[in-house]
């Protein structure tokens, strides 16, 4: 009785759970500086929907042609794999802030120093991720000479394909048109490449969540000894490593033992083993690591680490819907003991929580704030970065489309089964897995979009698996009548014009031509000039650009220099704001910027020093200024004229399929 009760409150919730999102996702996605010009929820709404029927529609002919599977698979893993090559090769994250200091300090091991710097005493957390990178840069520069990255590109792609093609397999034994669709949505899913160019944490726990779903299922499913325990040690050993990188998922493992315990027993001390199991390997685990950890140098300071309190205290402060802010934790970082940062943690405690507020920034984006996890980059095609701000755009909408799809056929799939009283095992997983992770966020933790990242893959399954099972279907019934018709397309033609309108605004756009950020975020390096001192920084500008900021943030003042080939080609007023200065437009090419300190008092900038390059074309073991390369511009993502001829053709199309008989 009690384990009916859990389960039934379980599914209910995640249902509630996921009208919620959907509601947050459709009117309320967080604004950033990417995803600053959402379309309007009619529209977002619209296209969900017309998503839902295409998926829908494809799977009705998949299921009535189903002697060409196997070729579809082929192909569908075809076009998935030459997407993500041609990403890999021609687009390179420079890593930033965090992963940055994480790169550095893992190239650092691997050329034999093993002094780590004050931020991982800070911020152990990032340790393991550190030895794990090391290790993968170490492989990368004995097999190619170089730890490139286009290899740990590959090497993450790599990683998150093995995660698709153990749940494609998983669902290709029950349903060949759900493991199909499964790889169609990975295919059209934005944060799986926006995440696979970015070497963090995130991407290693990305396909956690689906080799633990399959794993828990094969458990179950076993019929022998041998088979229970090869599906045992992988789930163990996948959630101890994933538990080792990103902490948070601790909640995983929780939500997997919670299931077994609360699900019938298939197999005598199934249950127990599995839990006593995977607390060995999660001890073994520990041990292990520390035991790296110290062999590669590093010792924690416990007067120096963040406590937890810290945490939670800035999860509570409402002023930042939940997100770390530099404020508080250097308030805290700043005391040298560990009872002062204490004390102060607590001292930050707010009252009010704003659970809704979080919920919104963790769960309402369908981009999981994968364009601002990269907001440099080393190499990318000139054409994506002329276009950068309309491609954002795009593909950041595009991304919320998805997403709301996704959420929209996993809520019909838990209403279905709220209505037939059954819950599925699968959906009971996947349920404790999202409730507490969002629970652990929302609650207790600091809330940051890209920490819900790990519940995708389960949206993707969920989706995968309610598009394609006939209990949990809910087909879509164009209406016959022509008043229902009529009022279909007067929705439909609204929306067009709204989305006509906010495309032909003219909005503030900016293209990054270079982009180097480092130097505050624990990078105690300046440079220092004197009255009339100067120092030069060489930048290689891959496209035109006509602003130049030197350490944003700061209101230096002070003269700039521009010469190309050692001839001066501009130079600004003798004493003009070193933040924002613009310039007449130059071309594509090789500069060198000269600061000149024109004040009477010194001048300090910040700089960044890193055993890689930090912009294209600069070298290794360089000091670095912080300074950005620029074209703003203001216009409109669509020309008008492009707009009426593509929201013509949008509207023409619409009423045929509407009217169609």
């Amino acid at each position: 009785m009690l384990r009916q009760f859990v389960s039934s409150f379980t599914g209910r919730l995640m249902t509630l759970l996921l009208g919620l999102i959907v509601l947050l996702a459709l009117f309320f996605p967080v604004t950033t500086s990417t995803e600053r010009a959402w379309w309007p929820p009619l529209v977002l709404a619209l296209a969900s929907a017309g998503g839902w029927w295409g998926w829908q529609r494809l799977v009705n002919y998949w299921t009535k042609h189903p002697g060409h599977h196997r070729t579809w698979a082929v192909g569908l893993w075809g076009v998935l794999l030459v997407v993500q090559l041609l990403i890999a090769l021609t687009c390179v994250a420079a890593p930033r802030a965090d992963l940055a200091l994480v790169h550095q300090q893992a190239l650092a091991l691997i050329n034999g120093h093993t002094t780590w710097g004050p931020y991982f005493h800070t911020y152990p957390n990032n340790v393991t991720l550190t030895l794990l990178l090391a290790g993968l840069l170490k492989i990368g520069r004995e097999l190619f000479g170089t730890a490139t990255g286009v290899f740990l590109n590959l090497v993450q792609f790599g990683w998150l394909d093995l995660g698709l093609a153990i749940m494609a397999h998983h669902l290709r034994r029950h349903n060949p048109v759900t493991a199909n669709l499964f790889v169609v949505l990975a295919t059209t899913c934005i944060p799986l490449y926006t995440y696979g160019l970015t070497t963090y944490s995130d991407i290693w726990v990305l396909p956690v969540g689906l080799i633990v779903l399959v794993t828990s299922q094969r458990l179950r499913q076993a019929t022998t000894w041998g088979r229970w325990l090869v599906a045992a040690l992988t789930l163990s050993l996948t959630l101890t490593g994933a538990i080792l990188l990103k902490a948070n998922l601790v909640v995983f493992a929780l939500a997997v033992l919670l299931w077994l315990w609360i699900l019938p027993a298939t197999r005598r001390f199934g249950r127990t083993g599995v839990t006593l199991l995977l607390g060995l390997c999660l001890l073994g685990g520990n041990v292990g690591v520390h035991a790296g950890q110290r062999a590669a140098g590093f010792h924690p300071a416990t007067a120096a680490t963040l406590p937890v309190t810290s945490w939670i205290a800035m999860s509570w402060n409402p002023d930042y819907s939940g997100t770390y802010n530099r404020a508080d934790a250097q308030a805290v970082i700043h005391q040298p003991t560990a009872a002062g940062k204490r004390r102060v943690a607590r001292q930050q405690f707010r009252t009010a929580i704003h659970l809704i507020q979080k919920t919104r920034r963790l769960l309402a984006t369908g981009t999981f704030d994968g364009f601002n996890s990269n907001s440099a980059f080393m190499r990318l095609p000139n054409w994506v970065r002329n276009q950068s701000p309309r491609l954002r755009w795009l593909l950041a909408n595009w991304a919320q489309i998805s997403y709301l799809t996704l959420l929209e056929v996993t809520l019909v799939a838990g209403l279905r089964q709220w209505h037939a009283r059954r819950w599925s095992a699968g959906f009971l997983l996947g349920s404790l897995m999202t409730l507490g992770l969002a629970a652990f966020h929302v609650i207790f933790w600091e809330t940051a979009e890209r920490y819900a990242l790990p519940l995708l893959p389960l949206f993707l399954t969920g989706a995968a698996v309610g598009l394609t099972t006939p209990a949990w279907q809910w087909q879509f019934h164009w209406p016959h009548t022509w008043w229902r018709r009529g009022g279909v397309s007067l929705i439909v033609l609204v929306a067009l014009l709204q989305l006509g309108l906010l495309s032909t605004t003219p909005i503030n756009q900016t293209v990054r031509v270079v982009s180097q950020n480092e130097g505050r975020y624990y990078q105690p390096h300046f440079v220092t000039l004197a009255s009339q001192q100067t120092v030069t920084q060489a930048f290689t500008a891959p496209v035109a650009f006509n602003q130049l900021k030197i350490d944003p943030g700061h209101t230096h003042l002070g003269r700039l220099t521009i010469r190309r080939h050692g001839r001066i080609i501009w130079r600004s007023a003798k004493t003009t704001r070193l933040n924002r200065c613009r310039l007449p437009q130059q071309p594509a090419g090789h500069y060198q910027l000269t600061v000149t300190n024109t004040q009477a008092k010194p001048l300090r900038l910040h700089q960044a020093q890193t055993t890689a390059p930090l912009i294209p074309g600069s070298p290794a073991h360089h000091l670095t200024l912080r300074f950005f390369v620029l074209r703003p511009h203001t216009a409109p993502f669509i020309s008008p004229g492009v707009a009426r001829w593509l929201f013509g053709s949008l509207a023409v199309l619409a009423l045929l399929l509407i009217w169609w008989p």
